[in-house]
């Protein structure tokens, strides 16, 4: 059963404030290369989604971050060898 993941981007210095995610299910038998389009980032603050928020801005990213998400329960691992923005 593959676990769902959300990559987490903050543009500012704050813990408690609008961040960017998108979401991605790896198969974590094997080493693989998965893209996330910065357009696939969404506004989220709290686990909501955030209308009208601005685009996510590539310059501005200050802190990442990752979770597992969909309310999973259970073991998981996630080996990450790089996380890069082309």
């Amino acid at each position: 059963e593959l676990k769902q993941f959300k990559l987490s981007l903050l543009t500012d210095d704050d813990f408690d404030s609008v961040n960017y995610q998108a979401s991605f299910a790896p198969d974590t038998s094997h080493w693989q290369t998965i893209s996330l389009p910065i357009s696939s980032f969404r506004a989220s603050f709290r686990g909501r989604d955030v209308p009208g928020a601005p685009a996510l801005d590539p310059a501005r990213i200050r802190q990442v971050g990752l979770m597992i998400a969909g309310r999973q329960s259970g073991p998981f691992a996630l080996d990450i060898r790089r996380i890069r923005l082309a």
